[in-house]
C-alpha cells in the first residue's frame, strides 16, 4: 500500500478516539456515529494542491463501489468540493488532525466497525496518499476479518 507508515500514537489493533466534526452540509458527525459499520476509512486530506480535485473525484467514485456498511470521512482543514458518496468534515483549527496524526500533513486510517485500526499512513501531498482502490482492498480485507 502506499503511503508512508507513520509512528503515531495510535497503533494496529488499538480502538481510535472518537471525535466531532461539522460535516460540510452543517450537521454533526461522530466516530461512534459509524460504530457497527463494516470499516470506516478517515482520511485527513494534505493542504489542497494541483491533484486534490482530481483525487477526490477519484475516491467519490471508488467508495460509490462500496457496500452500505462500509463510509469514507475525509476531513480536510479548509474547503471540501461536494461529495456524493464519501462524508467531507471540517477540522479548521485542525484538532483531530493533530489527535490522530502529530504533525503530519495528511493521512489515512483504516478501522472496522468497532473503531479498531487496521492500516494507516501519512502524507506530506495528495501525490502521496495511495490510490483510492487501495482503500477498497483495505475495506474488504476487514471485512474479511470481520466476517462482514
Amino acid at each position: 500500500m502506499k503511503g508512508k507508515l507513520i509512528m503515531p500514537t495510535l497503533q494496529a489493533g488499538q480502538l481510535i478516539p472518537n471525535f466531532t466534526l461539522m460535516s460540510v452540509d452543517g450537521q454533526r458527525i461522530s466516530r461512534s456515529d459509524y460504530r457497527g459499520k463494516a470499516g470506516l476509512l478517515l482520511l485527513f486530506l494534505p493542504p489542497a494542491d494541483q491533484q486534490t480535485a482530481d483525487y477526490l473525484g477519484a475516491l467519490d467514485t471508488t467508495v460509490a463501489g462500496w457496500s452500505r456498511e462500509q463510509r469514507a470521512l475525509v476531513i480536510a482543514s479548509d474547503g471540501l468540493p461536494e461529495l456524493n458518496h464519501s462524508i467531507g468534515l471540517r477540522d479548521p483549527e485542525h484538532t483531530v488532525r493533530q489527535q490522530f496524526l502529530g504533525s503530519a500533513a495528511g493521512g489515512w486510517f483504516i478501522t472496522d466497525r468497532y473503531g479498531e485500526l487496521y492500516a494507516q499512513g501519512s502524507a506530506a501531498a495528495t501525490s502521496d496518499l495511495p490510490k483510492p482502490e487501495e482503500y477498497t482492498e483495505w475495506m474488504e480485507f476487514v471485512g474479511m476479518r470481520c466476517g462482514g
